[in-house]
Formats: C-alpha cells, sequence, structure tokens
C-alpha cells in the first residue's frame, strides 16, 4: 500500500510538472475543446458537455493557460490510478496485484498519453473506471445504493464521450454468463442503475432534438455510415497496428496473454467470478472496434477504456499462477517478460515526453515517429496573427478564420485578445464552429485568414473588398497530421459574407 501511494504521489507531481513546463502546446482538439468552453451549452456537435465544463471550471479558477486547461486530465488520471488500484485490490484480493496493474497501466504510451492532455478520453477512462468498480461492489451489496452510484457514474461516462455505452452489454453480458450473479436480471439494481445513466443522459438528447440530431449524424457516420469506404484487412490491421503502438509491443503481447488466461479461468472455473467479470470488461469493447474496423476507420483511442480491467486481468494472472505453482523456468520466463513489457512501456512513454532526447545521444528520432510535432509551433502562429490583430483592431472591428476548425482553434487560444474566430465552410465535413455560425454579425467588419495554402480560395477572395498576404512563416514544426509545415497570413477588408459551400458529411 504505501508503495503505491508513493508512486501514486510521484506520477502526479511528475504530470503536474511536466504541464507547467510548457515543453508542448495544446494539441489541436485540446484547443477546440476549450473553445467549447467559452460557449457552455448543454451538448455539442460530436461530444456530450462534460470536457468542456471541466476545462471552464479549471480556466475560471486559473486563467487562460495551457496548466489549466490540462489540469483536469492530470487529476482525472490521478482518479483512474486510484480506481484501478482499488478495482484490483477488490478482484484480487491482493495489495501487490493493485500495484502490478497500476505500473501496467501507467506504462503504457496510450495512458500516459491521457494523463497530460485534455480530450474527452481523460474523463471517459476515470467514469468508465468508476462505473466498474461500483457494478462489482453492487453485486455483492444488498439494497440498490451502489446501483444508484453505478448509474450516475455512467451518466457522467456518457455526457463524456458515447464509447461509455458499450459498459451497458458487457454488464448484462456478465450476468447472463455468470452463474453466481445472474440472478440480478431478476432484480431491479441494474436496471435502476441504466435508467438513472439515460436520465443523465437527456440534456444530449434534448440539444440534438434542437439541433437536427448532429451529434448522432456524426456518430453513424463515424460508424461507417458515411460515403467513406474501407479495405477492411487493411483497416483491420491498421488498427491492430495501432494498439501495438499505443500499448508497445512486449506490454501489448503480455496484455493479450493475460486476457487470455483470464478468459479461460472464468469460463473453466464457475467459481472464479473476478475472472469472468474481468475478462467481460475488457474483451467485448476490443472486439466490437476489431469488428467495426472492418467497415470503417477505428481511432487508436476507441480502446482505451478497455486497458483498465485489462491491466488488472494481467495482474490477477500473474498472481495466480505465482500462488498454484509453476516451474522456475516458467516462472523466471514470466517475471522477465513482465519487466520487460514494463520497461519498454515507460522507455516509450519517456522518448514521447522528451523526443528529444534521444538526439543528445546521437540518435535523432525520425520526424514521422515524433508525434508531438503537432504540439508545437501553434503558440507561435498565434503570437504573430495576434500582432496582426492589434494592428488591425485598432482602426475597425476584426475577426479571425481559417478553413480548418483546427487552426482556428489553435489561433484563438494563442493570440493574446483571444479574437472572435470562425471556420470557414470551403467543402468539408460539419464541425462546432458550424453549429455556431454567427458570421452574420460582423458583416462589414476587417478579418485575419490564416491557412496552409500559399494563396486564398476563391470564396475568400469574393467575400471580401480586398485581401492582402501577410509575409509567410515558417514554423519549428506544427504535425504532419495537417501538413503546416508552413502558413500564411492574409488581411481582408470590408467582409460582405461568405458564399454557401456544400457540406461533406457530418
Amino acid at each position: 500500500m504505501l508503495l503505491f501511494f508513493l508512486f501514486l504521489c510521484g506520477i502526479t507531481a511528475f504530470h503536474l510538472w511536466f504541464i507547467s513546463s510548457g515543453r508542448l502546446n495544446l494539441a489541436p482538439d485540446e484547443a477546440h475543446y476549450w473553445t467549447w468552453s467559452k460557449r457552455l451549452d448543454w451538448s455539442y456537435y460530436s461530444k456530450g458537455p462534460v470536457v468542456a465544463y471541466l476545462i471552464a471550471v479549471s480556466t475560471r479558477m486559473g486563467g487562460d493557460t495551457e496548466f489549466f486547461v490540462r489540469l483536469p486530465a492530470v487529476l482525472l488520471s490521478t482518479g483512474t490510478i486510484l480506481l484501478t488500484f482499488l478495482l484490483a485490490v477488490r478482484l484480487c484480493r491482493s495489495s501487490w496485484a493493485g500495484l502490478e496493474a497500476v505500473l501496467l497501466l501507467a506504462a503504457m504510451p496510450l495512458a500516459e498519453a491521457g494523463s497530460i492532455l485534455m480530450t474527452i478520453d481523460a474523463p471517459l477512462v476515470f467514469f468508465w473506471s468508476l462505473t466498474l468498480l461500483l457494478i462489482y461492489r453492487a453485486l455483492t451489496a444488498d439494497g440498490s445504493g451502489w446501483w444508484l452510484l453505478a448509474g450516475v457514474s455512467l451518466g457522467l461516462g456518457l455526457l463524456s464521450k458515447y464509447t461509455m455505452a458499450v459498459i451497458v452489454p458487457q454488464t448484462f453480458l456478465y450476468l447472463t454468463l455468470s452463474r453466481t450473479h445472474r440472478f440480478w436480471m431478476q432484480r431491479p439494481g441494474p436496471y435502476l442503475a441504466l435508467g438513472v445513466g439515460l436520465l443523465l443522459f437527456t440534456p444530449v438528447i434534448y440539444w440534438n432534438v434542437t439541433h437536427s440530431m448532429v451529434s448522432f449524424r456524426h456518430l453513424l457516420e463515424q460508424l461507417g455510415g458515411g460515403k467513406d469506404t474501407v479495405m477492411p484487412l487493411k483497416s483491420l490491421g491498421e488498427f491492430v497496428a495501432s494498439q501495438v503502438g499505443v500499448v508497445t509491443p512486449v506490454l501489448f503481447l503480455v496484455v493479450m496473454i493475460g486476457l487470455w488466461e483470464i478468459g479461460r479461468a472464468g469460463f473453466t472455473r464457475p467459481g472464479d467470478q473476478a475472472a469472468l467479470f474481468l475478462f467481460c470488461a475488457a474483451v467485448p469493447l476490443l472486439v466490437a472496434c476489431l469488428i467495426a474496423s472492418l467497415w470503417t476507420k477505428v481511432q487508436g483511442n476507441w480502446a482505451a477504456p478497455a486497458y483498465v480491467a485489462a491491466a488488472v486481468a494481467v495482474a490477477k494472472w500473474r498472481l495466480g499462477s505465482s500462488a498454484h505453482g509453476v516451474s522456475t523456468w516458467r516462472w523466471t520466463r514470466s517475471r522477465a517478460l513482465f519487466v520487460s513489457a514494463l520497461a519498454t512501456g515507460f522507455l516509450a512513454s519517456a522518448i514521447g515526453h522528451f523526443p528529444h532526447a534521444l538526439a543528445s545521444v546521437g540518435l535523432p528520432l525520425p520526424a514521422k515517429l515524433d508525434l508531438t510535432t503537432r504540439l508545437r509551433g501553434w503558440a507561435e502562429i498565434g503570437t504573430q496573427v495576434g500582432a496582426v490583430y492589434q494592428e488591425m483592431s485598432r482602426s475597425k472591428p476584426t475577426f479571425v478564420f481559417s478553413d480548418r476548425y483546427q487552426v482556428a482553434s489553435e489561433v484563438m487560444f494563442y493570440a493574446p485578445a483571444h479574437p472572435n474566430t470562425y471556420n470557414i465552410q470551403l467543402g468539408r465535413r460539419m464541425n462546432q464552429f458550424d453549429v455556431w455560425g454567427g458570421t452574420g454579425e460582423v458583416h462589414g467588419w476587417d478579418a485575419i485568414f490564416v491557412t496552409d495554402r500559399p494563396d486564398p480560395p476563391d470564396a475568400v477572395l469574393r467575400s471580401f473588398d480586398e485581401v492582402q498576404p501577410e509575409r509567410s512563416t515558417h514554423p519549428s514544426g506544427v504535425g504532419p497530421s495537417y501538413r503546416l509545415q508552413s502558413w500564411s497570413i492574409f488581411r481582408c477588408y470590408g467582409f460582405r459574407g461568405f458564399p454557401p459551400a456544400q457540406q461533406l458529411g457530418y
């Protein structure tokens, strides 16, 4: 127990130091969610409102800085680590297993990224972990109190990210398979939890009813209901490769072995309900992502919540193996594999935090492998746009716009005045800026256009009386994800209104 709390305090202190160090600018999604926090609503185009509420509370206490945008992610990750430990202790009846589960989870670069980047995954994984713990506690308790709390946690998870819904069929799958707890199918507890969760989700439903159901249209398109098609085997391979990458190869192998062994124990030993619970809490989401990848592109972070139960499953498998006794060779091999998994996982996370450290020893990280490139250069863009904005706004009201929501969000955050910012529709998928609209209120204003295009598109030229280029700038590197190796800034005078453009999906 002491080792766990020392680790918890140490890793939390490191995360707080790192987000205060200013080493990495906000990721485009972080900046975009920050813009949401400036316009609080019942829900938003692609996600529920929790991420915006958390950023709003933090930044209104401490200011619009990178530290306070990311502070909720650090606090939620600390909570997730604590919940993982408690879940492992309850299911494995061992504090040492709890420490192993926490170390496994913390060693995953996917989890480490979620500990410092304030995206929707931070609250999702926290509430997923909390709901699992509350459900398992409810299974062994009389009364409906724990089920009620599980329902509240379920609802808050749904307000964070719709992936939370997967925990419902996973729970009923466990109740169906479990001989010990199947009687709960006849009790009101699970249905109370589901009802409370859906009740808390009603603000999202209400918002969608009043906004043409855009969130559900977006979700349907993300799950393969759009026009884009994929090559099934290629897409499946890409998803598997993404999981190996975000977990690291040796650690991914350990997780797969742990899930296989815990699944065998759960199905062949009727008394091992903890093993069956962990199997049902991790594998269905992974399988769902695998199946979905056959007809749509599945992002690597979609399966993130599954690794909480997976880490506990590995700890339980290792505890069971040592308890039942194995040969010295097998025990040594298992321990070496476990230590290698932790070492390679923490090493990969360390490289992710300090990618330039390799260059100091003569091993520079290739640019295509440095995922932090998309987290650098944005402050420089904002500073330059801020200088132009300050000059132009002295003589006439001025707004800022871009043809990418990522750029519009980053510029709004990093420009010192946080100017009014818009994302022009030039034939792209819908986003939250389209929901807000509002360009009618800036007719006659001047504007600043920020883009990675060398020349402004015709739609921009037709929307203003005059468009003049500002000097081009080449940043130290804003990532290849958005191809912003250089950008252009244009001064636009006399806004007449943007022409209508075709929306390419949700």
